[in-house]
């Protein structure tokens, strides 16, 4: 016989021996209070990683030998074991006891703790909490249920982009969002359009199902974050996705639709009282009126043609199950979101496999697959005058949508809003593909080598016409961009883990490596004069440019962690990882990220029990380093020659001078945090302070022109954030209850100072943000305005600098910014028999928020542009008593920044409400299902805010990252309807 003969057959009969004497289990777990079914529970064969979870039914099966000893366990109810001997059913009850303490987080890189043993500052959100509301991303699903995480809008464009900060802003130059790990993926999350069509950004984020998630985990300190080292610095956000089990299949199918309108309108005035104002305009300049009778005047609403009541609709379909060797969560999605301004769009359709496969004892294998595929259709808008929505407030209501002749009605600079709308074609096509392989192998027992294997690639393709009825076209006979983006990403990882336990002692450890490529590839092609605007490809144009880009880097990475726990009394954690970059120069490359961190659970030491109501104690601390190299290119630190033409003649040229010496911004953080277990650990409360110090800033630092340029990017400055969180999760009512509350509160607040800088610099439209060292990020500088002078109409400003006279260079400083006292949200969720009910409140206090909108639609006349509905309020008479002066132009010079625009930003919204009801059982059972149900939901039903824009929770321009809290002309979000229902077999 060959050897290779001999070892099949061993091992054939070896892999059949490991399982002969298995049987198969089956049973039903059910509560034991009504004997409910409960979905979800683990069953695992204690002592391995055998397992599987219960149907919506509660019914499992299980693969267990004679002796083995069966674990089911589920969030709030106690832990049940029970030893199998010769039976073949197997079902339990399972006594509730709503223990928020012993929940299970997930810590990075695989790892699994109970809330009671973590040493880090952990903020979770599970499945159900974020089940059946109307959201294009995940990323959204944050906003107000995690503490110390600030998650705001950039616009309500449909797919658009959110900001999350992690206890606050921790670069100037560099980004701030967090990094987002999928299913083990670190994912690339920054906007892939290169379209100039306003601040608007897209959201890569929007590319993952919502309903595919299974829980996300917010890590925020160093001793959560530092495994991951250079890519950590604005916290980690780590989204498990559903697995399959080993249990029959289940079949799940959810739909919903709705409809989303624009809350509030665009507040301008009417026609007689813009024919008024222009009057009043020429008499204060002594000249003759330009409109005999107001009065008589035309109101043309220009918002009405272009906004619309945008149809919302989601389908979900998902199967899962498996066996002892093989499971699966095969899923597909299809969500559509159409604008609040018509032609306006976000259609996205996923489809999703995880698979994992235990081909024999000891081996685990998987995979897991995401193909995303969605089309935007985008307009003009956000910090761009050219798009529908500005028009809405621009044009003069006195006037009709179109001239005599039929074309559009036209005024300089500002698009009409239907041509923008009908006349420009703007469209971006992602097909998305992230994906993951993976083989995990047991030694012996406990010490295991995962090698996993993951892509995230990206085909981005973006179009834009502007035909000759437009601003943009008409002078050229139509104008066509087309722009493809190709994204990489790859990353190898091997990690050897060890888990350890004797007499009290608990061990977890591993060690691993990582290496990373990034490729982004870009090629723009343009084209203008087209013979006809029935010919949109640029073939067809008259003159055409081209041009390409192509970046990369990479990271090469070792990384370890050791957990010890003793009788889950005393905690100890140790994260050290060593990153390198090919972003920095040769000399700093190489980063080294270290964290450690403590926790003592007091109520383990017998001089600490009984304390009545106190059933839970636990003190926790972190200290550590994370990194962060975002805030430059690739090739930042070397010197750069580019190519370019002259008089048709091709040459070269320096572009960027060398810097060796470029290395990592780095943040130390420091965080102690106490958790306290009320009632059996029915209500937790967790509250933490931190202190966040960010060195070596990436920054553009001026330098002697004699060196043929003007700044060089250098590790120039500091930045400090201090803050405290406080989170409150409550199972109110007891666990004997028929009626069941959970209620979950948190509030943050965050302390940002900049405490060094090279030198003040302003930023933005007219220079009205202002970073200086002692400043905050987000400082507005602006001239303070007293009010308007009673006698002669003319405004008046605060004398900053005391030299007796208003200098509109000297007299500015800064009067606010945009970073709340605090923030977060409330949510309360209650069940009785099949009902519920859910409903959540976000909020945000003392930010300012820059109503730009207001510094253009409150002006002189001269622009012949619409006004601002407060321009009624304006000064006519002596003795008026306003803020806002007379009409004339030196009272509006655009060099003016007057602070009358800047408003208290602070709001409390309904996010959302959701009321539902699930079929009994017993009723599903008769007709076919294991579960149904139906619900109705509402999305922004109601603000209460004192501020007077378009929506309080717009952040800024989006296109900037450092113009927090501003409203220019941005697409507010809407306020949503729908009703769904879902079906499980």
């Amino acid at each position: 016989m060959k050897p290779n003969q001999f070892l099949l057959i061993l091992f054939i009969t070896f892999t059949h021996l490991s399982y002969a004497q298995a049987q198969t289990i089956t049973g039903k777990v059910t509560a034991e209070e009504d004997k409910s079914p409960l979905a979800g529970v683990s069953v695992v064969i204690k002592g391995t990683t055998m397992g599987t979870k219960t149907a919506t039914d509660g019914s499992y099966q299980i693969q267990a030998s004679s002796g083995s000893i069966l674990v089911f366990s589920f969030l709030g109810y106690e832990t049940q074991e029970l030893t199998i001997t010769n039976q073949q059913q197997v079902s339990v009850e399972l006594h509730e006891v709503a223990n928020l303490m012993s929940e299970v987080v997930i810590t990075g890189y695989g790892g699994a703790q109970s809330r009671r043993t973590v040493t880090s500052a952990i903020s979770q959100v599970k499945a159900e909490e974020i089940a059946n509301i109307p959201a294009s991303s995940s990323d959204q699903l944050l906003q107000g249920r995690a503490s110390g995480v600030q998650v705001n809008s950039n616009s309500g464009t449909p797919g658009g982009g959110v900001s999350v900060r992690i206890r606050g802003t921790s670069s100037i130059n560099a980004s701030s969002e967090p990094l987002y790990v999928i299913d083990g993926i670190p994912m690339q999350s920054e906007n892939l359009s290169g379209l100039s069509v306003g601040g608007g950004i897209t959201n890569p984020m929007a590319d993952i199902n919502p309903a595919d998630i299974e829980s996300m985990e917010v890590l925020k300190d160093a001793s959560a974050t530092a495994i991951y080292g250079a890519r950590a610095a604005n916290g980690v956000v780590l989204i498990t996705t559903k697995r399959g089990a080993n249990r029959k299949a289940t079949i799940n199918i959810g739909s919903y639709i709705g409809s989303q309108s624009m809350i509030k309108r665009p507040g301008v005035v009417d026609g007689p009282e813009f024919e008024t104002l222009m009057n009043e305009v020429a008499t204060n300049a002594g000249m003759e009126a330009p409109y005999a009778n107001p009065a008589a005047a035309s109101s043309t609403d220009w918002a009405s043609p272009i906004v619309q009541d945008g149809q919302l609709r989601n389908i979900d379909l998902s199967i899962s199950g498996g066996g002892e060797n093989v499971r699966y969560m095969i899923s597909g999605n299809n969500f559509l979101q159409e604008g609040i301004i018509k032609n306006s769009d976000f259609n996205r359709t996923t489809g999703r496999a995880n698979i994992d496969f235990t081909p024999v004892k000891k081996l685990n294998m998987g995979t897991s697959i995401l193909y995303s595929r969605n089309r935007r259709g985008r307009l003009r808008n956000d910090d761009n005058i050219s798009g529908g929505l500005e028009g809405t407030f621009f044009y003069p209501p006195n006037e009709g949508y179109y001239n005599e002749d039929g074309s559009y009605y036209k005024i300089p600079t500002f698009e009409n809003p239907l041509a923008a709308v009908n006349e420009t074609t703007i469209s971006m096509l992602t097909n998305r593909f992230l994906g993951t392989v993976f083989a995990e192998y047991e030694f012996i027992p406990n010490l295991k080598l995962k090698s996993n294997f993951s892509l995230d690639y990206s085909n981005v393709a973006e179009s834009v016409y502007d035909n000759s009825k437009t601003n943009n076209g008409s002078a050229v006979g139509g104008v066509a961009t087309r722009l493809g983006t190709n994204n990489s990403n790859w990353i190898q990882e091997n990690v050897l883990s060890y888990r350890f336990q004797t007499g009290g002692h608990n061990l977890n450890a591993l060690i691993g490596t990582t290496l990373q490529e990034s490729r982004n590839d870009v090629a723009e092609s343009v084209g203008q004069g087209f013979p006809s605007d029935s010919f949109q490809e640029i073939v067809a144009a008259a003159v055409l440019r081209s041009s390409s880009t192509s970046t990369s880097y990479g990271i090469a990475s070792l990384f370890s962690r050791v957990d010890y726990n003793y009788q889950s009394k005393y905690l100890f954690t140790l994260n050290l990882r060593r990153d390198g970059s090919s972003r920095f120069g040769s000399e700093y490359q190489w980063g080294t990220f270290p964290s450690v961190g403590l926790g003592w659970v007091l109520t383990e030491e017998q001089f600490m029990q009984n304390l009545g109501i106190l059933s839970t104690i636990k003190l926790r601390g972190s200290y550590g380093v994370t990194g962060n190299q975002s805030g430059i290119n690739d090739f930042q630190s070397l010197g750069l020659w580019g190519g370019g033409a002259y008089a048709d003649l091709a040459g070269i040229a320096p572009t960027q001078l060398a810097n060796p010496g470029l290395k990592w911004e780095t943040t130390n953080q420091l965080d102690i945090g106490i958790e306290f277990g009320l009632f059996n650990d029915r209500i937790h409360i967790d509250a933490d302070y931190y202190n966040k110090d960010t060195k070596d800033l990436l920054l553009a630092v001026s330098i002697p022109r004699t060196t043929g340029f003007d700044e060089l990017t250098q590790n120039f400055g500091e930045m400090r954030n201090r803050g405290v969180e406080l989170g409150i999760n409550a199972a109110v009512l007891g666990p004997g209850s028929a009626l069941k509350w959970d209620l979950a509160f948190n509030i943050a607040t965050n302390r940002n100072k900049i405490m060094r800088l090279a030198a003040p610099f302003n930023v933005y439209n007219r220079d009205i943000y202002r970073y200086e060292e002692g400043g905050q990020m987000f400082s507005f500088y602006l001239h303070p305005q007293i009010g308007v002078n009673p006698q002669t109409g003319d405004i008046e400003f605060e004398d900053v600098n005391g030299d007796g006279a208003f200098d509109v260079n000297n007299d500015r400083r800064i009067v606010g910014n945009a970073n709340p006292d605090f923030f977060g949200g409330i949510t309360n969720t209650l069940k009785y028999k099949g009902f519920d009910l859910m409903f959540f409140l976000q909020y945000s206090y003392g930010n300012d928020q820059l109503n730009w909108n207001r510094f253009f639609q409150e002006h002189g006349g001269t622009r012949s542009t619409n006004f601002s509905i407060s321009q009624v309020d304006r000064w006519q008479q002596p003795g008026d008593i306003t803020m806002i002066p007379r009409m004339t132009a030196d009272n509006y010079a655009s060099d003016l920044r007057p602070s009358r625009f800047l408003e208290d930003g602070s709001y409390l919204r309904l996010k959302n409400i959701t009321l539902g009801y699930s079929l009994p059982p017993t009723l599903a059972n008769k007709i076919g299902m294991t579960g149904a149900r139906v619900y109705i939901s509402g999305q922004n039903v109601f603000t209460v805010t004192n501020y007077t824009g378009l929506d309080p929770e717009l952040t800024g321009t989006a296109s900037n990252a450092l113009t927090q809290g501003i409203e220019f002309y941005t697409m507010p979000q809407p306020r949503t309807f729908m009703a769904g229902l879902s079906f499980n077999f």
